[in-house]
This record gives structure tokens, C-alpha cells and sequence, in this order.
């Protein structure tokens, strides 16, 4: 610790600069401590406060800032060539809700054995999917068959400038 250091008190007001041996004194005899909060200014700046009050603060700060940042994944939703209508519905609601809460969504179509024949059947399905998602998911590509699946990604669709 420097010989003069700034000090300023518990309510937050400059005290001047002091010897730092008369600053310990004033943190102690207030029953605090002092810490150093900018040490690499010109004379070093030491502020009286109670380290442990003020340390559990910033912890519970951070985390509830950690509880408030929205972390976005991608979610799958698989699908069949022979899906019925109101399975598909089921299928649709899932997405949006997905998509509302910020997450991508990624429909995999997958093909067992002779469904690999009527590809056009699973490539219908999701151009219906593209067509449905259009006002509120941005489809980043065209249906496309990967080994024995067809997939599409959808993104959340930017609304009001976010």
C-alpha cells in the first residue's frame, strides 16, 4: 500500500488525501475495511466500506444477471413420411413454441427402408412446414437429404428490431 492514498468515506464523500496509516485508523475505528479501488491511479484511491456486505452483493448480481441472459439452442424436431394431420399440428405447435422462445429449430425427416423411394412425399411435408413457418421463422435453407434424413433449420424471425 502507497505512504498517501485518497480516501473516501462509507457514505460515498472524499475525505482528501491522507496518510494511509490514519486511514486504516478511520476504517477501524468505524468497524470496516478499507479497501483499495483504484490502485493504479496517480495517488491510489481507498474506499471504507464492509468488504464482505459489499462482496455477497456483486455475487448475487452476477447472479442474477446469469439468470436473465436467455441462452438460445438449437432444438430437433424429427418427423416421419407418414406423420398424420394432427400429429403434425402437435409437431407445428412445438416449433413455434420453440421459436418464440428464441431457440433454432432444426426438422429432421428421417426415411426407414422403401421410404428412401418416396422422397417427394418427406420434401412436400417440409416445403408445407416452410410454408406454415413463414410469417414467424426464417428458413435458413431448402430441404435437403443428408444420408437417410431430410432437414430444414429455422431461425427466430427478427421482430420489432431485436
Amino acid at each position: 500500500m502507497a505512504s498517501k492514498v485518497r480516501l473516501i468515506n462509507e457514505a460515498g464523500e472524499n475525505q482528501g488525501v491522507v496518510d494511509s496509516r490514519e486511514a486504516l485508523n478511520f476504517a477501524r475505528s468505524k468497524e470496516l475495511d478499507l479497501v483499495e479501488v483504484a490502485p493504479g491511479a496517480k495517488v491510489p484511491v481507498c474506499k471504507v466500506m464492509n468488504y464482505s456486505r459489499y462482496y455477497y452483493k456483486l455475487k448475487k448480481k452476477k447472479k442474477e444477471e446469469k439468470k436473465k441472459s436467455k441462452s438460445k439452442q438449437l432444438k430437433q424436431i424429427r418427423l416421419s413420411p407418414n406423420i398424420g394431420k394432427n400429429d403434425l399440428k402437435v409437431k407445428f405447435n412445438q416449433i413455434k413454441n420453440f421459436l418464440d422462445k428464441g431457440h433454432s429449430v432444426k426438422v429432421n425427416m428421417f426415411f426407414r427402408g422403401r421410404q428412401r423411394e418416396h422422397l417427394e412425399v418427406g420434401r412436400k411435408i417440409l416445403t408445407g412446414v416452410v410454408k406454415e413457418l413463414e410469417g414467424t421463422a426464417a428458413c435458413e435453407n431448402e430441404p435437403k437429404f443428408e444420408g437417410q434424413s431430410m432437414s430444414v433449420l429455422f431461425r427466430p424471425e427478427n421482430r420489432n428490431g431485436k
